[in-house]
Parts: C-alpha cells; sequence; structure tokens
C-alpha cells in the first residue's frame, strides 16, 4: 500500500480527535468524513499506533533507568546475581501501582483529572523563527515535554507582553503537565479574559482541569460550562452526578 503524506497541520487534528478536543461541529464533520476516506482512517490509525509506540518507549525508557540505578548502587561483584531481582522487582512494582490506582485510593477530581488530562497539541514551528526564536524554541521543548525549559523561555516574554493569549494558555498548559495546578490557574485565569483568543474554548476546559486537580469541583463545572468541547460537558456531566 502506498503510504500517504502527512502534514502536521493533518496530524494535529487527528490528534484533537483522540484527545476528545474537538468542539461537537468539527467532531461531526471529522467523523463524517471517516465514514467514506478509507486514507484517513488509516492515517487516525497510524497515528493511533504511534502514540501507543510512544508510550511503551517511554514505560522502557523508566524501566531501564530503574534497573540502571540499581545495578550503579551495588558493589561490581554483587551485580550478576541480582539482576533477575532487579527486573521482578521492578515488574512488581509496576503491577502494584497499577493496582493502586484501580483499587479507588484517589478522590473523584484526581480520578476525572487522570483519565482526561493530556496537554493540548502544540504549534507549527517554522523552519526560520529568527524574529521569534525563544518563542518558538520553548514551543519545540512543549512538544517533547520539556516543560520546564519551555517555561523558563516563555515567562520572560510573557512580562514584556502580559496580554499574549497563547502565551498564556502555553504556560498554564506546562504548568499543568508538570503538576502545578494553582500556577496553571493563575495563567489560565488570564488567557480567558482575553478577547478574541483562539484559545477560548481551550482555555476554559484546561482551567476547568486545573481547577479539578486543585479540588475545586464547582469552579471546574463553570469553567468547563464556558467551553465548546466536547470533553467539557462530559466532565461537568460526571462531575455534577457525584454530587
Amino acid at each position: 500500500m502506498k503510504k500517504q503524506n502527512q502534514t502536521q497541520e493533518e496530524f494535529e487534528r487527528i490528534e484533537r480527535y483522540l484527545d476528545g478536543l474537538m468542539d461537537r461541529e468539527e467532531r461531526a464533520v471529522f467523523e463524517n468524513s471517516l465514514k467514506t476516506d478509507k486514507e484517513l482512517n488509516l492515517r487516525v490509525e497510524e497515528v493511533s499506533l504511534l502514540r501507543l509506540a510512544v508510550e511503551e518507549q517511554t514505560l522502557r525508557n523508566k524501566l531501564d533507568d530503574f534497573h540502571a540505578e540499581m545495578l550503579l548502587n551495588r558493589p561490581a561483584k554483587t551485580i550478576r546475581p541480582y539482576i533477575k531481582y532487579a527486573v521482578a522487582a521492578s515488574v512488581a512494582l509496576l503491577i502494584g501501582f497499577a493496582i493502586w490506582l484501580l483499587a479507588g485510593q484517589k478522590s473523584t477530581e484526581e480520578k476525572l483529572f487522570a483519565q482526561y488530562f493530556k496537554p493540548a497539541p502544540g504549534l507549527v514551528t517554522p523552519m526560520s523563527t529568527a524574529s521569534d526564536y525563544e518563542f518558538y524554541r520553548g514551543m519545540v521543548d512543549y512538544k517533547q515535554g520539556k516543560y520546564s525549559e519551555a517555561i523558563n523561555r516563555w515567562e520572560p516574554l510573557v512580562k514584556e507582553k502580559p496580554e499574549n493569549d497563547t502565551l498564556n494558555f502555553y504556560l498554564g498548559l506546562s504548568w499543568l503537565a508538570k503538576g502545578e495546578a494553582g500556577k496553571a490557574i493563575d495563567f489560565l485565569s488570564k488567557a480567558v479574559t482575553i478577547q478574541n483568543s483562539a484559545f477560548i474554548d481551550e482555555a476554559w476546559y484546561y482551567l476547568g482541569m486545573a481547577q479539578l486537580k486543585e479540588g475545586r469541583p464547582e469552579e471546574a463545572v463553570r469553567s468547563f460550562g464556558k467551553s465548546n468541547l466536547e470533553n467539557s460537558r462530559v466532565i461537568a456531566g460526571e462531575i455534577s452526578g457525584t454530587k
């Protein structure tokens, strides 16, 4: 089968579909296309498999790091006998952690956040970025999951342009991806006040996610209610259904 070229724009569109970040109108148009476009179906499947492979490789890397750390902390003469025990221990640790997650140890808000939170796709970075190098270099860091690096590049920029919706939105996302929901709320609360923002629906959605992580479900429901994204209504309904 001939492999189809895929643009960055289409890749990010498919990611929005898989992450449930399309509004109802865009999702309906996309799903209608899926019914008739076999090539689009194939590309969706390819992106889904690619994401799965990335997640699997990330887990493998973490497991390798765990093994390496254990081996480095053992005397040289005792390394070989402990290899199989290191593998067994790491597998047991992962299984135990999964069981703990599934055992209902988290609050409703924490479970919903873990289920639905995924960082939004980053913006396309031009080949030549001389005029806005720091911004686009930060965007590369963001898309690679290097959120601290992105924050360090963007925070000086937002001090110069405090009304910039893009900077406030992605800074909020970066802090939220790092688990710092309070700091994320500061930037996302600013992002939703900026008129004619291109990120208004997404900003309200992620503000709701940050409030959810902070254990502020009533505020989260209000924020989700101002977003037109499909998952906003789903999450708000689940929160309301538990009260």
